[in-house]
């Protein structure tokens, strides 16, 4: 009779660990998704920073050249 019962007892015992396997193995992979989900997150700030400084950057008015003197008189203009 203590045959029937320890394959019982042992069966039981390792239906036991497997489900502690599953519900741990759930929540490293939940643990796993928010990380990813945070890093994309913090990726995803850190590009659209950048690509607001170089946009201002762009657009920032750059200083003005002055312009060259007009022509005088003296040059012959060329006729159409």
């Amino acid at each position: 009779m203590t045959k029937a019962v320890k394959p019982a007892a042992t069966a039981a015992a390792l239906k036991a660990e497997r489900e502690r396997d599953k519900v741990q193995a759930m929540q490293d992979y939940a643990d796993e998704q928010r990380a990813r989900q945070a890093n994309m997150a913090r990726l995803r700030a850190l590009r659209l920073a950048k690509e607001r400084a170089d946009a201002k950057k762009m657009a920032a008015p750059r200083p003005t050249k002055k312009k060259a003197a007009a022509p005088t008189g003296s040059e012959p203009r060329a006729s159409s």
